[in-house]
This record gives C-alpha cells, sequence and structure tokens, in this order.
C-alpha cells in the first residue's frame, strides 16, 4: 500500500467479528483503535497492547509484547495470540500496562477520548503515536523519523491538520524526548511530501474508521487536493498538577534569552533558538497550550484545541 495507511475489506470484516472489535466496545473510554497497513493497533492509557492483522490463511491474528500477559520486564518480545485471548486477558493486560505507565500516556488517552465523544468538540482526534515511513518520503532528503503523539483534523471544511505533542508535568521538557526534539521533528516534518504523504494516509484512516463504526460522522471520501487546507498546525500541549506551572521551563528551552512574559528564570544551554537549524521558522508556527488540571484523567477538556479550554 502506497502510503502505509488503510485495511483491506478483508481484515475490516474478520475485525468487526472478532472479540477485539467486541473489547473496545465494551470499554469506549479505556481502549483506542488506530488504523495501520492492513493493520489495527490497539491502545490502552496510549500504549500499544495489541497489533490486529490477518495471517496467510486470512485469519486474524494479535501480535503483542509478551510483557503485558505476563509481568516480566524483560520479556520484551512480540508473540502471537488469538483475539480471545487478548480479549479475555484484558484485566491482566491493564495491570500489566498500568504497572509501567506515565501520567502523560493516561492523559493522552484521556484527552483523546473526551475530545472524540464531544459532538460538538470541532476536532476529530484520528490518531496517536503517528509514524510515517521513509519508503514513502521519497522526496525528502531529511527524512522524518520520529513520531507525533496526537494527529487532529477539524470537523469543518476546508479541514485543517494539527500535529500535537503531549507533556504531563515537567519531567520530560527537556532532555533527548523533550521540547527541543519536538521542535525539530516539526521542522523535518513540515514540507510538501510528508505533509501530502499525511494527507492521503488521514483519508485513508478516516474511512476506515467510519467503517469501523468506531468514530461518530467522521468525514468519508475527503478529495486529498481541494478540502485539505495546505498548511498543517503544529501545537505543545503542557498540562500539570503542580503548584506552579511549568512555563517558565519549556520558555528556558525555547530562548536563547530570559523571557519575563514566559516567566524563565535560566536559559538551558541547548534552546531550541540555538539548536535549530540557521533560517528556520517552525518556533514562531507552534502554539503552546498551558493548564493545571485535577489529575491525568480529569483534565476537564473535551475540545482538543479549543484554546478557551487553556490558560490566557
Amino acid at each position: 500500500m502506497q502510503n502505509l495507511r488503510g485495511i483491506n475489506v478483508n481484515l475490516l470484516s474478520a475485525f468487526k467479528s472478532s472479540k477485539i472489535y467486541k473489547l473496545i466496545q465494551e470499554n469506549p473510554t479505556e481502549v483506542l483503535a488506530c488504523i495501520r497497513n492492513n493493520a489495527i493497533g490497539i491502545y490502552y492509557n496510549a500504549d500499544r497492547i495489541a497489533m490486529v492483522s490477518l495471517d496467510r490463511n486470512g485469519k486474524l491474528k494479535c501480535s503483542t509484547n509478551h510483557y503485558y500477559l505476563s509481568g516480566v520486564s524483560n520479556s520484551e518480545a512480540n508473540k502471537t495470540f488469538l483475539p480471545d485471548e487478548i480479549y479475555d486477558s484484558f484485566e491482566l493486560i491493564k495491570t500489566n500496562s498500568d504497572a509501567r505507565s506515565t501520567l502523560e500516556k493516561k492523559a493522552q488517552q484521556a484527552l483523546i477520548y473526551a475530545n472524540n465523544a464531544n459532538p460538538k468538540s470541532n476536532w476529530i482526534c484520528a490518531d496517536i503515536e503517528y509514524r510515517q515511513s521513509t519508503k514513502v518520503q521519497i522526496e525528502v532528503t531529511d527524512k522524518f523519523t520520529g513520531r507525533f503523539d496526537i494527529i487532529a483534523i477539524s470537523k469543518a471544511t476546508p479541514h485543517r491538520i494539527a500535529i500535537i505533542e503531549l507533556k504531563y508535568n515537567g519531567g520530560a521538557i527537556g532532555g533527548e524526548a523533550g521540547v527541543v526534539k519536538h521542535l525539530k521533528d516539526f521542522q523535518c516534518f513540515n514540507n510538501q511530501y510528508c505533509i501530502g504523504n499525511l494527507k492521503k494516509e488521514l483519508k485513508d484512516i478516516l474511512n476506515n474508521l467510519g467503517e469501523l463504526e468506531l468514530l461518530d460522522n467522521p468525514p468519508i471520501d475527503i478529495d486529498v487536493k481541494n478540502d485539505f487546507i495546505s498548511e498543517i498546525e503544529f501545537y505543545m500541549i503542557f498540562l500539570y498538577d503542580t503548584i506552579e506551572s511549568p512555563r517558565g521551563t519549556v520558555g528556558g528551552y525555547l530562548f536563547n534569552e530570559i523571557h519575563p512574559e514566559w516567566g524563565t528564570k535560566k536559559v538551558s544551554t541547548k534552546n531550541a533558538e540555538k539548536e535549530l537549524p540557521l533560517g528556520s521558522d517552525i518556533l514562531k508556527k507552534v502554539n503552546f497550550l498551558f493548564k493545571r488540571v485535577s489529575g491525568p484523567t480529569d483534565l476537564d477538556i473535551d475540545d482538543i484545541l479549543d484554546i478557551n479550554n487553556y490558560e490566557k
């Protein structure tokens, strides 16, 4: 499949007849299904607990990290199970996932569910943990190899596309997976080839989620050339349940100078203005949203990009 997204009719039919599909229906606040390349990723805590596909004989199979069924942290190999085994072991899978899940992952899934369950939200969260195969980045010199937390699309046409990174509290603002890394990923992805691939993938993703009846009234049969706004939007959402906002810390990783309006007290030597390529304007294109919440599953946000949900 050219853009490595979308499932065929055989997988769609087998999946809807399986206990994995029943698992999603019975646990809509906890389990998410995401479209992959002729496969369906099953997520709990925004943590992939199974990958569902067809075997050579056209039978449904589930590949999962054996940890979720064994609880043994060094048992990292993926193994194949029957759908019924995943369904019957879901409580065990939840326990083992909870044992190593992060507050950020819990908040990510809670945010997506609340948004998609709200018919008045202006956005659909169409995918999580998004990667784009380098095989389809044919014209790209510096290929995108990162992963984005959430891909959202506006319900109104022409459709806006938003790429979202989520942070919870201040633990992952710096370091190798911090703010600067995400900005570099945004910069790398922000080209006509990666964006064009994403638009084609979103068309297939939304069609498949509609066929699976996993979204209410998703846009179907999008015209890739005419129904999308040309430029995509980038967001970083910072949720926190601490007394002090992480805004000042974030500002210290963005700018090469103290910015009083950000509340910065010190500047990182590896800040975005220093680390991004010369001439990059990605920092000006990113929207930074902050909100103090009661906990990772108590966010009081049901429209993911409505600025009224966030601090002014």
